[in-house]
């Protein structure tokens, strides 16, 4: 009889090891599936980014205006940009730099990552194209955000 009972206790412990295990199991991959979530969505935006950085040095290469720049940036955009304004670019000309470049930065701040607890999680994108109106370096800054 006593056996039993010690089988029967032994039983009980092993039970409830194995539901501990398999509740801890289940939580890691839970936690790993919404860091891959996570993950995929930065992937995505950053790609977004520098589809948008290439296009903006292309026409600031073409010397196109603002105006048909935010027209296409908007065209190009992923779902998850906030609509591009004029208020989101801003271009500076250098005429003291004769290199012939059009560079266009993307910046935004990501807010919902998982990743980093520190500090803002800055995604950033820039294109350097070959300037083919004039001499002189033209740098624009687009700084989009994120809607949720």
């Amino acid at each position: 009889m006593k056996t039993k009972i010690e089988n029967n206790t032994n039983m009980i412990e092993a039970v409830v090891e194995n539901i501990l295990l398999w509740m801890i199991m289940f939580i890691g991959f839970v936690s790993l599936f919404f860091m891959v979530l996570d993950y995929s969505k930065v992937l995505r935006i950053k790609d977004n980014m520098s589809s948008l950085s290439d296009y903006g040095a292309r026409m600031i290469a073409l010397n196109k205006n603002e105006s048909d720049i935010i027209t296409g940036l908007n065209n190009l955009k992923a779902n998850t940009v906030a609509n591009i304004t004029s208020s989101n670019l801003l271009c500076n000309t250098n005429t003291s730099a004769d290199n012939y470049q059009a560079i266009f930065n993307t910046q935004t701040t990501y807010t919902n990552s998982v990743f980093t607890t520190e500090g803002a999680n800055n995604i950033t994108s820039r294109s350097v194209v070959f300037n083919e109106v004039n001499s002189s370096q033209e740098e624009c800054t687009l700084t989009i955000s994120i809607s949720n």
